[in-house]
């Protein structure tokens, strides 16, 4: 009795809960990639720290330096103002300096701020402090369009977790009603087992045990049909690999394995509870 027995009722267990979790795997996949394009679109939020004209090379570069060693800058980048001269100069297709007479543009340093400094209240902060420095011109970053970005990343998060604690109680409904047909065929023999004097613990094992396998054997084939198809996926986008993460699908495939063996087997334990309680009468109305 503990070892599963292929037959179409069992196959067809494996089957769907196999395709319940390839649906939630999709969905953790899903999220993962949302996670990972918010962190990208806030990379490159960059904030530039504009300098005075008669700021000291020494000055600006030891800012630059204390810049780069600061918990809310992840990179520093220094053009100075021959470089932005010289990088104007390609792009305009021209030389300002034999229009204007001089080089009209400062010296900059150029962050990239950590995720979780790229947002509005903490770039005041920032702004503020780095104002204090006499050096400092002015501080130029995208207000609106941080906002709207990290309005937007909200948004969509929230969506995509609300979607995912929706499918994950239909994946319980549905893998929970596929365990108890199964267990249903044999609730005579479970109550013939309890007569004999058999502990409801003896007789629940061998269900767990099974379901336990199915569960585990259907999420490792989730995970390798969710990894053949990122993979046919990523050979004909390439860009989809650099928003997938390794850790994050880790994480997702071990997901999926523990949320089927633990979803089947606690289904079996209350299945089994369930016929157990009954009388002899009952068993054969439900």
């Amino acid at each position: 009795m503990s070892k599963p027995v292929f037959k179409v009722q069992t196959i067809s267990v494996y089957i769907s809960t196999t395709l319940v979790l390839l649906l939630l795997g999709a969905m953790g996949i899903l999220f993962v990639a949302a996670q990972e394009v918010s962190k990208s679109v806030q990379d490159n939020l960059g904030v530039s720290v504009i300098m005075n004209s008669d700021a000291p090379e020494a000055n600006i570069l030891k800012l630059r330096e204390s810049l780069g060693k600061s918990q809310y800058t992840q990179g520093v980048k220094y053009i100075s103002k021959e470089q932005a001269l010289e990088e104007q100069k390609i792009e305009l297709k021209s030389d300002p300096v034999e229009q204007l007479g001089y080089n009209p543009y400062e010296a900059e340093i150029e962050l990239t701020l950590k995720p979780e400094y790229a947002n509005q209240d903490s770039l005041a902060v920032i702004e503020k402090s780095l104002l204090r420095n006499k050096d400092v011109k002015e501080i130029i970053y995208q207000k609106e369009l941080m906002d709207s970005v990290n309005e937007g990343i909200q948004k969509i998060g929230l969506t995509l977790l609300l979607f995912l604690v929706m499918l994950t109680l239909i994946s319980w409904s549905l893998i929970s009603n596929l365990v108890r047909l199964s267990i249903y065929s044999k609730r005579f023999l479970m109550h013939t087992m309890k007569l004999t004097g058999a502990t409801w613990g003896f007789i629940r094992r061998p269900f767990i045990i099974s379901n336990m396998w199915i569960g585990l054997l259907s999420g490792v084939m989730a995970d390798v049909l969710l990894a053949a198809g990122l993979y046919i996926l990523s050979k004909q986008e390439p860009i989809i690999a650099a928003y997938l993460p390794t850790e994050g699908l880790a994480i997702v495939g071990a997901v999926v394995i523990l949320f089927g063996i633990t979803i089947c087997s606690l289904c079996a334990f209350l299945s089994v509870n369930r016929f157990l309680r009954m009388r002899n009468n009952d068993l054969y109305f439900i």
